[in-house]
This record gives structure tokens, sequence and C-alpha cells, in this order.
């Protein structure tokens, strides 16, 4: 039997139904990519709080860099400027509500 893994059921309604249901491993698998559990595996061994905020830091810094460096290709590309990112900051785009 394949193993069950517990999942919120939040369409639960009578309360005779029981708020969590069970899927298989073959779904639950099927949900993570083999690039998603090369990371779990990696950090299968974190033993601290610390150790996990160090690598949330370094996953945060690394997805920072990226965003930076396709912002510097637009620049170089002519496609975004300094001027353009200022005139961000001035819009206001807000929904106006009566």
């Amino acid at each position: 039997m394949p193993k069950q893994y517990p999942i919120k059921d939040n369409n639960a309604q009578q309360v005779n139904e029981p708020s969590v249901a069970y899927a298989t491993q073959s779904v639950a698998s099927s949900m993570i990519s083999a690039c998603q559990m090369q990371i779990l595996d990696s950090i299968a061994n974190v033993n601290s709080d610390q150790e996990l905020i160090e690598i949330r830091n370094l996953i945060a810094e690394y997805f920072s860099n990226k965003a930076l460096n396709a912002v510097d290709e637009l620049c170089d590309a002519g496609k975004l400027s300094t001027q353009k990112i200022e005139s961000w900051s001035k819009e206001h785009l807000r929904t106006p509500y009566k």
C-alpha cells in the first residue's frame, strides 16, 4: 500500500466528516517536481532555526540577484531606463472607490 500524507480538507461540511483527507504517495509526489524534491533532500538535515534562516536568506538573495540581472539586461537592451523605473514610483494605479 502506498504511503499516505495528510492533506487539509477545507470542504468538510458535516460534523462527522473528517477534516483531513489522505492522498497516496503517487499523487503527492506528482505535485512535487524533481527540482523541488532535490531541494527537499538537500535541506533534510537542517537542525536549527538559525540554519533555516540562513538557507532562506540564501534563497532570497539568489532570486534577488536574478531579478537585478534581468533588469540590467533590459536596461542594456534599451527596453528599460532608470527614468522609466523612477516614473513607476510616482504612478498611482489605485482603483477609485465611491
